[in-house]
């Protein structure tokens, strides 16, 4: 059965261009709308998507590259999970975040179980293991045992027992071997 404009072919040209402005203008909304989202995230919102997606992720702090899946996006923090390491980062020391390769693993919601680079780092003094903090500008690459996190620094106890006193905001990432 056809439309009763079907038989009036100047009516039928009416309704064909009319369909094809709605569905441009659909499309034209739906552009905005992406680029207006797209506008609006924040880094951890990127690393989330990424991160649920499961991409293959590049974050560069400092004059290095840390390239693996994605375990937290939340707040503040960033963990990646490399072939052996676990860097968790500030995200305001980031300097760089790339997504690789789209879902080259198994997408997550991420470990919520911390929610802040601070909190990280106290994990770190709970479990008494040792971790490699650094920043972001090179003056310090040191591993050790935190003995306290602060709302201002952390007390490292460094090689040869020296005692470090590193101000939290200058920490840009603390790194972890992976287990075997």
């Amino acid at each position: 059965m056809t439309s009763w404009w079907s038989d009036h072919p100047d009516l039928e040209g009416v309704a064909r261009r009319g369909r094809g402005e709605i569905r441009h203008e659909a499309e034209e909304v739906e552009h905005d709308a992406e680029h207006l989202r797209r506008r609006q995230r924040s880094v951890i919102d990127v690393c989330f998507e990424w991160m649920s997606r499961g991409d293959l992720v590049t974050i560069g702090v400092g004059d290095a590259e840390y390239q693996g899946r994605l375990e937290v996006a939340i707040n503040d923090l960033v963990v990646l999970a490399t072939s052996t390491l676990r860097v968790a980062i500030d995200t305001a020391a980031i300097r760089f975040a790339r997504s690789d390769r789209p879902n080259a693993f198994e997408g997550t919601s991420g470990d919520r179980s911390v929610a802040s680079f601070q909190a990280f780092l106290g994990s770190y003094e709970v479990d008494r293991q040792p971790v490699r903090l650094r920043d972001a500008a090179g003056s310090f690459d040191v591993t050790g045992i935190i003995q306290a996190t602060t709302q201002d620094h952390v007390n490292l106890q460094g090689p040869e027992d020296k005692e470090w006193i590193l101000t939290r905001r200058s920490i840009a990432c603390a790194l972890t071997q992976m287990d075997a």
